[in-house]
């Protein structure tokens, strides 16, 4: 236990040296920094409730620029691979000193998972309206994760796909890899990197250099 969270501590103060690596090498590409908070609490076998919070640093890390909220109800249907996820968030994004823009995204979800061998597979399809001052539409979101849970510090990679319909077509993917490691029955914590490219003029251009770390509580 020591020994993970030395790690942890080490890879959260070498991220800004890292971003400066990356910013010499990809001058047009962001790099960021995140804190996730997760928390979970079963109702009973049918139902759970949901919420998370999470902040983030972009222009290289200098600036906590978007913080997000969400709550949530899971419903798990009598098969046990599939689950319907009822979710409110609300996004703030910084648009100048002291002002902030806020989004509200209430969704649907359906959760697909199943096991094959020692990895677990789950993918979850989103069904968002997306709430402006100036402007309302949805957007569609799939993420799919392979784990391998009975390995110590439980790896895993994920791949994020949205569609805009404000744009009529897909306009990010994000890969993700990341460590998951167990405290206690309860608490669970690890860093994570992601990677996000987005579509310009209908091109595919490397756009952020992701650095996060998440803690999630299950009760």
């Amino acid at each position: 236990m020591k020994n993970y969270l030395q790690a942890v501590l080490l890879i959260i103060l070498l991220s800004p040296a890292l971003s400066g690596g990356f910013s010499s090498v990809y001058a047009d590409t962001d790099n960021s920094l995140r804190t996730d908070l997760n928390f979970q609490y079963t109702i009973n076998d049918k139902f759970r409730f949901l919420s998370y919070v999470f902040m983030q640093a972009d222009r290289d890390m200098s600036n906590y620029d978007y913080l997000e909220w969400g709550t949530g109800i899971v419903y798990q249907t009598p098969v046990k691979w599939l689950a319907f996820v009822f979710y409110y968030q609300q996004g703030y994004t910084k648009s100048e000193p002291g002002k902030w823009l806020l989004e509200q995204r209430p969704s649907i979800n359906i959760n697909f998972s199943t096991a094959i061998h020692n990895f677990k597979i789950t993918n979850q399809i989103r069904c968002e309206y997306r709430i402006n001052d100036d402007w309302h539409d949805y957007r569609l979101k799939n993420y799919l994760e392979i784990a391998r849970p009975d390995i110590f510090l439980q790896p895993y990679c994920g791949w994020e796909m949205y569609y805009e319909n404000y744009n009529r077509q897909i306009t990010l993917n994000r890969i993700k890899f990341g460590i998951m490691k167990e405290i206690d029955k309860y608490i669970s914590m690890g860093p994570y990197y992601r990677v996000d490219f987005a579509n310009v003029n209908d091109h595919w251009e490397l756009a952020r250099h992701l650095f996060g770390f998440q803690v999630t509580i299950k009760l």
